[in-house]
């Protein structure tokens, strides 16, 4: 008797380890077919977004040169955002962090408006022989002023990240209209692309239009939590929108009068 209740109770455990083997086994494979999904769904809206990019640019008056979206490049989301922006609101004075495609297009803005309205256009950049690489490809208008600053690591919130040295006393008395944000390497951090906390909300113009990429990723959206409140703290009405996903998702902020702009 006391041998079959013992024969039992091995058969049962022996049945549960099974059971909880191939439960686990199911919920790795749940776990992979979701994130290919996700993937899958990214690549799809990449491939939306650039079928609206190349509608949108194809009799554009001013944007006629080769852009590769590739690699660590901005998504055609980000390029979709930034072309609607410079082409139907005409910003004046612009920031851009991080040098690359986004930086192809706002110089042929620049150029081409540069004309017509008085543009003020900073990039910051810490890469000096990547910027070197760039602008022999490039024809750089008279109006792009480069702002070359290393990257070192600094505190925020606890947490040593990346960010530009001597970005506040660059851009303390300077206001925007634009800021693109790709800048500095913000991977696998707690809080990433922090600089702009250094001259907010002064940086600021009356209308103005935030654009961060890879907002995909937890730093980044920590960023925007932070960006969201010290905007609240300081009664600045804005909207926002994280509805432009790609290969990696793009955030907007914008003041209240450009609400549009989040459903475009």
């Amino acid at each position: 008797m006391i041998e079959r209740l013992n024969n039992t109770n091995r058969n049962i455990s022996e049945t549960v380890n099974r059971n909880s083997e191939n439960i686990y086994k199911i919920k790795s494979s749940i776990e992979k077919t979701e994130k290919n999904i996700s993937l899958i769904n990214k690549k799809a809206d990449e491939i939306m977004f650039a079928n609206i990019f190349h509608d949108t640019v194809k009799n554009s008056e001013w944007l006629n040169i080769g852009l590769s979206f590739s690699g660590y490049a901005i998504g055609y989301n980000f390029a979709y955002i930034l072309y609607r922006v410079l082409n139907d609101l005409q910003p004046e004075k612009i920031l851009e962090l991080g040098l690359g495609q986004s930086t192809k297009i706002i110089n042929e803005y620049v150029k081409y408006f540069g004309k017509q309205i008085n543009i003020e256009y900073h990039v910051v950049e810490h890469n000096r022989e990547w910027a070197s690489f760039f602008k022999r490809s490039a024809d750089l208008s008279d109006m792009t002023n480069f702002h070359f600053l290393d990257c070192y690591k600094r505190d925020m919130n606890g947490y040593m990240v990346n960010a530009y040295k001597d970005f506040k006393e660059e851009f303390n008395n300077k206001s925007f209209e634009l800021i693109c944000i790709d800048a500095p390497n913000g991977y696998n951090q707690e809080y990433s692309r922090i600089d702009i906390f250094d001259i907010l909300p002064s940086c600021l113009e009356k209308q103005f239009i935030i654009i961060l990429d890879d907002c995909n990723r937890a730093g980044e959206r920590r960023t925007i939590k932070l960006l969201e409140d010290e905007l609240s703290n300081n009664n600045i009405d804005f909207s926002s929108s994280f509805k432009y996903t790609g290969k990696t998702d793009v955030y907007l902020c914008v003041s209240k009068n450009y609400e549009f702009l989040c459903n475009i």
